[in-house]
């Protein structure tokens, strides 16, 4: 304590001391700059780390349980081919899972088994081997010994999807006869859709309001002909709308809906008795067309040759009163320039004796200019702008049931499937509808097969290219692609497996070898292969430059970090020669060389850790703010800063503890090695020699 109250005396700036204060400081800012940027990229490199591993074991799994060449070799595997049982087609696992019987064969029904087949696999007791069933066995023992444990077979298949795109030409969701129908075609992988909430809820992306106006949209019509290679035909029925409608709005609450069109023309009925509204009278040949109310400072001219004049619309009792000549002012129509917004309630009168989108109606409530207007709107030149999710069985999104997700089914019986977020990039909408085209092999020919299927959301891929074309979808149907002989071909052991997921990443491979061992117990590891995220192949190299990025410019940092701390040498250079007859004196008065050395090594120690400490400060400021300077970034560069694709939405900010330990260990370490060289100069000092300099 002695030696560190006398370093902290020395480190105090001084006038009469101003080269060492001067250097004292920079060195501490030389630190504390080395220490922001570390930390700061560390913290945004480990939190990308993070999140892109987050969304690839939530769709991926950390680990997957796949069959080897030995399983589609063995005998338990293909005896399905010759069982009448089994339809002479070949199970996928989850098939062989839920069958009730191991070995299908029947020597009285079916066909006799060629004898360069392998023997059935048995055990020391005689009985049949299911490797299946054991492996899950295996699975559901494991779940016991670790928390959050999910498992879920899946299968793999590629088909051509090709999505109609109908639209509307207006901005409001009730223009019927103004319709545009565009095509998207994109060859695609698809994978079964896993089912665990707690797996798929931080990928599903949350409907947006275009989503939600397009479902509203396509209300109007019972689209039919979808599987064909023309336009749809678009039907429109009383039934078919209520019937289109109905699951909409037992899943969806509008909450306030807003105006679609540059010039709204607000019903006379909606406007208090009492009040008065700054307008502008709109004038075509000095005569006065309508008033103009505008949410702008300026408003813009209508049409060419318009002539605009300010005024005030006074109401009173409601008789309307303007400041220009009018045999009827209120019989002039008054249009909203701009997005006016209203609270929105159902009239569920209206809802009843609806034919269409537009016969719908609201009980509306709005402000305009600060005054209160309400009354009941149509839909007419509306859109919704909020809206609350409703849980419902019937919602045209995934919904939950049982702990469960559930992909929908439409009136129409047509599964719902999920999309990349990068189909939403490209104009997809919830609701749009398609088919999946693949080509079956027959005796004779390839034979084209159709399954019609609609948009039920979209999911975040992550940065994997992949991901990009990767369809989730129930399992029927990649079940159903792959049993037809389908001309995708794609390796049978990435074809289908077990995923297994778990919260801990950092235990896969304790778990992985925990399952290898418990397989080899059952006898049936030769039938299966366990591996990890870190073995992906789609995974595995990104995964490597992760971790090569981080040690690169961890290496960087600690070599400029002992360049910084360098700088605390000149310091204490100067500082032990500033105090050498302070030395003699401690020396004389009994210190020991120890007590000296660290005397200066502790100023060196108390430099860096301020140093860090600013630092620290700081990155944890940029990281609070990290938002708002990509922000400015990307305005100085034109483009964004950050591609999304891979960054995601927003780059992390929390602090890393990793970097905040790394950096309060290393920096007071070399900053103490910095102090060593001046340290041992001051304790060599003899106190005979300084004092008789200074007389």
């Amino acid at each position: 304590m002695f030696e560190l109250s006398i370093a902290l005396k020395y480190l105090v700036p001084r006038k009469k001391q101003l080269s060492v204060t001067l250097i004292a400081m920079m060195s501490v800012a030389v630190i504390s700059l080395v220490v922001w940027l570390l930390v700061v990229f560390l913290s945004v490199t480990e939190g990308m780390e993070v999140s892109w591993l987050k969304k690839l074991t939530d769709l991926n799994a950390p680990i997957r349980i796949t069959p080897t060449s030995e399983y589609y070799r063995s005998y338990y595997y293909k005896i399905d081919s010759v069982s009448s049982s089994s339809y002479y087609g070949s199970k996928t696992i989850g098939e062989k899972q839920a069958s009730s019987t191991s070995n299908p064969y029947n020597p009285e029904e079916d066909p006799e088994i060629s004898p360069l087949w392998p023997s059935p696999h048995l055990d020391a007791q005689g009985e049949f081997v299911d490797p299946v069933k054991k492996l899950f066995s295996v699975l559901e023992h494991q779940k016991k010994n670790h928390t959050n444990w999910r498992y879920q077979d899946y299968e793999m298949s590629g088909a051509l999807l090709k999505l109609q795109l109908l639209r509307s030409r207006g901005d409001s969701p009730d223009k019927n006869g103004e319709e545009t129908l565009n095509f998207l075609t994109q060859v695609s992988y698809l994978s079964t859709f896993p089912s665990d909430t707690r797996t798929m809820s931080a990928l599903l992306l949350d409907p947006t309001l275009k989503d939600i106006n397009h479902l509203f949209f396509l209300a109007n019509y019972r689209l039919e002909g979808f599987a064909s290679d023309g336009a749809p035909d678009l039907v429109r029925s009383e039934e078919t709308f209520r019937e289109l409608l109905s699951p909409l709005l037992s899943s969806i609450e509008i909450q306030e809906m807003e105006t679609s069109v540059p010039y709204f023309e607000i019903p006379k009925h909606m406007l208090p008795k009492e009040g008065s509204f700054i307008v502008y009278g709109v004038f075509q040949e000095n005569a006065l067309q309508y008033l103009l109310l505008t949410q702008k400072n300026t408003p813009s001219l209508p049409f060419p040759h318009a002539k605009l004049e300010k005024g005030t619309l006074r109401i009173q009792e409601g008789l309307w009163q303007i400041p220009w000549n009018h045999p009827n002012p209120s019989s002039l129509p008054l249009i909203i320039e701009g997005t006016l917004t209203f609270a929105v309630h159902l009239d569920n009168n209206s809802l009843s004796n609806a034919n269409q989108l537009k016969d719908l109606q609201f009980f509306t409530q709005g402000t305009l200019q600060g005054i209160g207007v309400q009354g009941i709107l149509p839909w007419k030149d509306l859109r919704i702008s909020k809206y609350k999710k409703i849980p419902s069985l019937t919602s045209p999104w995934p919904y939950e049931q049982k702990a469960h997700l559930h992909l929908p089914v439409n009136l129409s019986q047509e599964p719902g499937i999920l999309l990349p977020k990068s189909f939403r990039d490209n104009g997809v909408l919830l609701g749009d509808r398609g088919f999946l085209s693949y080509n079956s092999s027959t005796a004779s020919a390839l034979q084209e097969q159709r399954l019609a299927v609609f948009v039920a959301g979209f999911y975040d891929p992550g940065v994997l290219s992949v991901g990009n074309k990767c369809l989730l979808v129930p399992s029927s149907i990649p079940r159903m692609i792959n049993s037809s002989n389908s001309s995708f071909t794609f390796d049978r052991i990435a074809l289908n497996g077990v995923q297994v997921w778990f919260d801990d990443l950092q235990s896969a491979e304790n778990i992985k070898a925990d399952i290898e061992a418990a397989l080899c117990e059952q006898e049936i590891s030769s039938y299966w292969n366990v591996s990890t995220y870190r073995d992906y192949d789609f995974a595995k190299d990104l995964l490597q430059q992760f971790q090569s990025d981080k040690y690169l410019f961890s290496l960087v940092g600690i070599i400029i970090l002992i360049v910084a701390c360098c700088n605390i040498i000149s310091f204490l250079i100067l500082l032990v020669n500033d105090k050498k007859k302070e030395i003699g004196i401690l020396q004389a008065m009994g210190a020991c060389k120890k007590s000296i050395a660290l005397l200066f090594g502790s100023c060196g120690i108390v430099v860096g850790l301020i140093g860090s400490v600013i630092g620290l400060f700081s990155a944890l400021l940029t990281l609070h703010h990290i938002d708002t300077i990509v922000q400015i970034l990307s305005m100085l560069q034109g483009h964004d800063a950050f591609q999304t694709t891979f960054y995601g939405a927003s780059l992390p900010n929390t602090l890393s503890s990793r970097a905040v330990w790394f950096i309060l260990i290393t920096t007071p370490l070399l900053s103490l090695i910095a102090g060593l060289i001046p340290a041992y100069k001051a304790c060599r000092l003899q106190p005979s020699s300084i004092l008789r300099s200074e007389t």
